[in-house]
């Protein structure tokens, strides 16, 4: 939708500088602005349908850049008393509570990918330095098998991958 945006804002930005240079140039020739008064009399039909085009050129750029909310995903679980569904929010909520359990870790940002029997889960780490940051991520995706597992009760996990995205320094952990 970006790339929508853009290309008809150039359109309407190339429209809007020819526009605007051919009236001044129409105003500053005194014959010419008359023909151009003639031409428009003339013609109406071809230029209602040039506005007709701009018009729609107009609603497309306003309606590209209404930015499109994104449809909540959920996990359901089929039991005896019927369904149970589970945001995807809501385990990352849970998931970055685990943050707490691990000093060395700034911030912790889960994400879940439901697949098609099971869910994968990507951790992105901000952590402090030290030598124990490889240690410590394993350590992670272990408690967030075992924690989204006994804690949920979701045992379909494929893979969970920790990624460290930054290390934070001591004066920096804002």
């Amino acid at each position: 939708m970006r790339i929508v945006h853009a290309f008809v804002g150039f359109l309407l930005l190339i429209l809007l500088v020819a526009g605007t240079v051919y009236v001044l140039w129409a105003a500053c020739s005194g014959g010419t602005w008359k023909h151009v008064a003639a031409a428009v009399a003339a013609d109406r039909a071809t230029w209602a349908g040039g506005a007709g085009v701009l018009l729609c050129l107009v609603v497309i750029f306003a309606l590209s850049a209404v930015p499109r909310q994104k449809k909540e995903r959920y996990l359901s679980f089929d039991g005896e008393g019927g369904t149970v569904s589970i945001s995807t929010a809501a385990i990352r909520d849970y998931i970055s509570k685990l943050a707490q359990e691990f000093p060395s870790v700034v911030r912790l940002n889960p994400r879940v990918i439901p697949r098609r029997n099971m869910i994968d889960i990507v951790v992105d780490l901000r952590v402090k330095p030290g030598p124990n940051i490889h240690e410590a991520c394993e350590l992670l995706q272990q408690r967030v098998r075992e924690s989204v597992t006994n804690g949920l009760g979701i045992s379909q996990i494929g893979r969970i991958e920790v990624s460290v995205k930054d290390i934070v320094s001591e004066h920096r952990l804002v």
